[in-house]
């Protein structure tokens, strides 16, 4: 649009509805409530028939934002696509039902007609009579945008009010969605959805006597096709905030937060002691008794301080896995991340931090499955068994060096605190079936499935105190460690040792364009003495360690490592 020539027209006395322009429209509800609904179908079968009915108006195709707040305007999607289709010259006139409709502050109503303007688009603002071609409508649009800011402040300030009022006279506030009740419209009084409550006293169980996490709960839930009442899937924040809320234990509960500022809907969230918190059984009928809920949100809290604890300390995260923070990218110096192998999830996947960040096109190193990097070191450490005598003294004198001992008085009271607790959870899931909490098969299918773990960690138990009652009878505790170390040195947990004693770092770099080769130059802890050039030799040569070359026949199974070790002095 030409604004010159358009406001030299009106300034004649030319009607706007007799220049030639394109025109679109624009409506918004700050609700998704049925009435609302029908106001905004109304809208835009009124603002379409109003610009057809004009044959000096060409229709464009008009931009809605349903039930959304008018206080912010990022977040009206279609608002802002109009905005940017004004910016391409797409039409020259918006019509819209008034300023409100539009925003309701000031500086944005004024800001968004301005950028409008520079486009060479107007604005009409039809209940308003308000036509931004004109050259005086800013200061009426200042007015009328100040009238509609001030309406939707006090508007927030009686809302407040009232309820604040209504908190003092104990009226259960919303409810309309929470999950395991119905609010009866009458009384206001909550009723328990049977289906729902016995899902809610699931969750609290699983978290309680099961102590699953809240994403294994989440996990269950949604494996069984279980909805919240708002028909989303289960997830961390929706259980935590079930966990915690005290009307499942049948006490009103109010005042947990306020809004500060209406206009950029800033949240005070209110300590739990400054809460309007009191038990009201005979209206809110509870779901879980008072003790299960206690000792939910006991656990509830102790893990979220203690990970908040492990997230102030970053260097957990940097030892947490015994590959952490030691495999690099070649061509990027970046670490790689740990990651669930997406076909095998009992996997684990090691890829660059950069692939993570950008993708492909921006790195093409090849992820590395935990379980080959285990089974090349477990290949690394055969290859120290070829002269089993001068290979594990040297091992010993890594082991001496590091001061890495056996650590069996602390495996050994681990695993009988791990068998403790089994029979604990044994204990609890007997009385919530005594209770009538839990069905006879689910008890035995429990139950059953605690002795079987049980009965593993005995063994493993057994086999501790026998290797420590080995060392305790001989005053050379290391050659006894070197006895251990030979018979057991296939085991999971002293490979993992051994692998966390001798790896500094790995740099893994693609060989070729084909993916399924790869390098991997592995850099080992090294103190420079006779011993452990016997070790340098045997492991300086390079060798290949294939994967796959007889799973299914075919070439997507067949990944090469060409391996390479060195060590850091």
């Amino acid at each position: 649009m030409d604004l010159y020539t358009v406001r030299k027209q009106l300034n004649m006395g030319m009607p706007l509805t007799s220049i030639k322009l394109r025109v679109t429209d624009y409506a918004r509800v700050s609700t998704d409530h049925l009435e609302q609904k029908k106001s905004l179908q109304n809208q835009v079968e009124h603002f379409e028939q109003y610009i057809k009915g004009n044959p000096n108006w060409t229709y464009i195709s008009g931009y809605v934002d349903d039930g959304i707040t008018g206080t912010s305007d990022i977040k009206r999607d279609n608002f802002m696509k109009m905005i940017e289709d004004a910016r391409s010259g797409k039409f020259d006139l918006i019509v819209t039902k008034e300023i409100s409709r539009f925003s309701r502050n000031t500086l944005d109503s004024i800001k968004y007609t301005r950028e409008l303007l520079s486009f060479g688009v107007a604005v009409l603002f039809v209940n308003d009579n308000i036509n931004t071609a004109l050259p005086d409508s800013e200061l009426r649009l200042t007015i009328m945008a100040s009238m509609a800011q001030d309406e939707i402040r006090r508007l927030s300030e009686r809302v407040k009010f009232g309820m604040n009022r209504a908190i003092e006279r104990g009226e259960i506030l919303g409810n309309d969605m929470l999950y395991g009740y119905k609010k009866d419209k009458d009384t206001g009084v909550l009723n328990i959805i049977d289906d729902e409550a016995k899902v809610v006293r699931r969750i609290y169980e699983l978290y309680v006597v099961e102590e699953l996490s809240l994403s294994k709960i989440a996990k269950s839930l949604n494996s069984e096709g279980l909805k919240t009442c708002q028909g989303k899937k289960w997830c961390i924040s929706t259980i935590s905030r079930m966990i915690e809320n005290p009307k499942y234990k049948g006490y009103y509960c109010a005042k947990k937060s306020e809004i500060v500022d209406y206009m950029n809907k800033k949240i005070k969230y209110f300590e739990k002691d400054d809460w309007v918190i009191y038990e009201d059984k005979s209206r809110i009928p509870p779901i879980v008794d008072e003790e299960l809920w206690e000792r939910a949100n006991t656990r509830l809290i102790t893990r979220k301080k203690a990970f908040s604890e492990r997230k102030k300390d970053k260097s957990i995260y940097k030892n947490r896995y015994l590959y952490s923070a030691k495999i690099y990218c070649g061509e990027h110096g970046t670490v790689f991340h740990r990651r669930e192998f997406r076909k095998n999830k009992k996997d684990i996947t090691w890829v660059c931090s950069e692939y993570l960040k950008k993708g492909k096109t921006t790195c093409d190193s090849p992820n590395i499955r935990e379980s080959e990097l285990d089974a090349i070191f477990k290949d690394l450490i055969s290859k120290l068994q070829i002269d089993s005598g001068s290979i594990i003294d040297i091992l010993m004198n890594y082991y001496k060096h590091l001061e890495i001992d056996t650590g069996i008085d602390e495996e050994i009271k681990s695993l009988e605190k791990e068998i403790n607790n089994i029979y604990a959870r044994k204990d609890k899931i007997l009385e919530l079936s005594i209770q009538g909490g839990l069905s006879n098969e689910e008890f035995y299918e429990r139950n059953n499935s605690f002795n079987d773990k049980i009965n593993e960690l005995t063994k493993e138990l057994n086999q501790l105190k026998q290797d420590k009652k080995k060392i305790k009878g001989n005053t050379d505790k290391t050659k006894e460690l070197e006895n251990i170390l030979n018979s057991k040195v296939n085991l999971k947990s002293t490979i993992t040792k051994i692998i966390s004693s001798l790896l500094d770092h790995i740099v893994v770099s693609k060989i070729s364009n084909d993916k399924n080769n790869m390098e991997l130059n592995i850099f080992l802890s090294y103190k420079e003495n006779d011993e452990n050039k016997k070790l340098q030799q045997i492991l300086r040569s390079s060798y290949e360690f294939f994967r796959g070359y007889d799973t299914q026949g075919t070439k997507r199974y067949k990944v090469a490592y060409l391996v390479n070790c060195y060590f850091c002095l």
